[in-house]
């Protein structure tokens, strides 16, 4: 009898039998002729048919997946404008800790104001010019009083009033000039927003208008202009004439640069896409949010007294 091991194949010897069924690693592999190549690995048999696939069509996309992508897209939209407010908070409390909340104006400080942190470099020259002709403007309304004292006191007609108007400008004109067309152009730069380019429009054009008023000089309108200025060279009044030659020169002067510069920011305006439907929706916008906030304060109001 043969002693030969009849398990001892020489196919069989070199697998594991106890290997995993997926991935078999043979020294010995068999070829296309039955037989062995050695240095070869098999590979699962799934790989080879016996198992079935999925695959989507091209251009096709899984609404699933989309809507993942969305609300991944949201997610991070929503993170970076989170950083964003966090930077600006961040930003305003170190402005806070170095210069102080308010800094305007300078003997009792109400509000920030800083042309070189607010107003973007392309457009602080503009800003910071549109700031000389309110200061100038300071000036006049300084200057026009003065002539309007010294022409009440050389005895020209009309003088009291003249003087009691210039005096009510000083303070009304200042605050008026500053509130309604100064900072709002001040604003508009700073956020160009289409609101506060339709509020210094408005108001500037009335101060245009007010600026070339007061150079023509009426009587009793409180204008050291072009009108009383004849009357006192008339009275041979020289040192009150020669006040109320610089009073009407900077009135002349202001009411055109204002005109030059609100030509340039009529034109900047336009080259950013404002529109005057934008401006009513965000007055609107600002409307709501304060009487959001009133209601807030209101109810807090009443239900601390509960």
């Amino acid at each position: 009898m043969s002693s030969a091991n009849p398990f001892e194949h020489a196919e069989y010897s070199q697998t594991n039998p106890f290997a995993d069924s997926n991935q078999i690693q043979a020294d010995v592999p068999l070829t296309g002729t039955g037989k062995a190549e050695v240095g070869q690995d098999y590979t699962s048999y799934t790989q080879y048919g016996d198992s079935t696939t999925t695959t989507t069509p091209a251009g096709a996309e899984d609404p699933k997946l989309a809507a993942k992508a969305a609300e991944l897209r949201r997610r991070e939209e929503e993170l970076a404008a989170r950083e964003r407010e966090i930077q600006a908070a961040q930003a305003e409390a170190d402005r806070v800790r170095t210069q102080g909340k308010n800094n305007f104006p300078k003997f009792y400080p109400l509000i920030y104001m800083s042309i070189p942190a607010e107003i973007p470099k392309a457009h602080q020259a503009t800003v910071r010019f549109l700031y000389n002709i309110w200061l100038a403007l300071l000036g006049t309304l300084a200057l026009n009083f003065l002539a309007c004292l010294l022409m009440l006191i050389v005895g020209i007609p009309n003088g009291a009033a003249d003087l009691g108007v210039s005096l009510g400008y000083c303070f009304t004109i200042t605050a008026a000039s500053f509130l309604l067309w100064y900072r709002p152009v001040y604003n508009a730069f700073m956020k160009e927003m289409s609101m506060y380019y339709y509020f210094y429009f408005i108001f500037n054009g009335f101060h245009i208008a007010f600026s070339f008023y007061m150079a023509l000089g009426f009587p009793s309108t409180g204008s050291a202009g072009l009108i009383n200025m004849i009357q006192v060279f008339n009275a041979k009044k020289i040192f009150a004439g020669i006040l109320c030659v610089f009073a009407t020169a900077l009135w002349f002067v202001q009411g055109f640069a204002s005109l030059f510069y609100y030509r340039k920011v009529h034109m900047h305006y336009n080259q950013q896409g404002h529109t005057f439907d934008q401006a009513k929706a965000q007055v609107t916008s600002s409307a709501v949010r304060s009487q959001a906030v009133q209601n807030a304060a209101w109810s807090a109001a009443t239900s601390s007294r509960v």
